[in-house]
């Protein structure tokens, strides 16, 4: 994003991941059901919003602060499904998300005291909301559906709405240098075709909480390549923030039964 407008990023990534898997999964595609193309579309509509949101987060703070946000999805899921279900949310649940929004509130204030903008921390909480309800969508409509091709329209979706936004935006250009492309790709082969295309496939066969649970190792894998790679700093008011958000995950992604400790699976 240092040299491509965050919708022009977006664009280039899905059409060519989008491209990409048709080509490869031609045969899957020919043969896609309504269930499968309601499906793609009500995911690529979603994922979009939820894109854009982390893309314009993502510009105002670091890597690791905008992944530890967004990924507060592992305890915003469970609450949105007692809403849903007109039930009261466990305790841990409670306790859980008490803690993460503690720590955002310690990732905000790290990064107004770093000279940080705080409306990235609030774009990033809008993502996580978002992403949360990504990811009960995409349990709703992987079931009775083919999840491949409802993963490939989904990207198809992403980039043509990307684009129709990019256009009037600021204009539409691939990447220029070989260092674009090489970052391009990584985002494209990587994230897009393995990541986005493929999580409606697993999702076929989990619940939505599990899927949620197993989002734990993205903040800190990011926290560790923000740190080491890109150079992100750090103050004690993020350490704390990045303790009490991985404690809430981890503490969430523990079962406590009759004193022992148990995992969840």
């Amino acid at each position: 994003m240092a040299s491509m407008s965050p919708m022009n990023v977006l664009a280039v990534r899905f059409l060519l991941a989008f491209v990409i898997l048709a080509l490869i999964f031609m045969k899957r595609l020919r043969a896609c059901d309504k269930r499968s193309l309601h499906g793609g579309l009500i995911l690529g509509v979603l994922y979009t919003v939820c894109m854009i949101l982390e893309m314009y987060g993502l510009r105002l703070i670091d890597s690791g602060t905008s992944a530890l946000i967004e990924n507060m999805a592992i305890v915003l899921v469970p609450l949105y499904a007692a809403v849903l279900m007109r039930s009261m949310p466990k305790k841990k649940t409670m306790l859980c998300a008490v803690m993460a929004a503690a720590g955002v509130c310690f990732l905000s204030a790290a990064q107004s005291t770093a000279g940080g903008n705080i409306w990235g921390v609030i774009l990033t909480i809008l993502a996580a909301m978002t992403y949360a309800a990504c990811i009960m969508a995409t349990e709703r409509v992987s079931q009775n559906a083919d999840p491949l091709v409802i993963g490939i329209i989904q990207l198809g979706v992403m980039g043509a709405l990307s684009l129709l936004i990019a256009v009037p935006a600021g204009g539409f250009a691939l990447p220029q240098s070989g260092h674009e492309w090489l970052l391009m790709l990584l985002l494209v082969l990587l994230c897009s075709c393995f990541g986005f295309a493929f999580q409606p496939q697993g999702q076929k066969y989990v619940s939505a909480e599990t899927a949620a649970i197993l989002t734990v190792i993205n903040p800190m894998t990011a926290c560790v390549m923000g740190i080491l790679v890109a150079g992100d700093s750090v103050t004690v008011p993020k350490l704390i923030g990045f303790v009490l958000i991985l404690l809430s995950l981890a503490i969430y992604h523990v079962n406590f039964k009759r004193g022992k400790t148990e995992v969840k699976s």
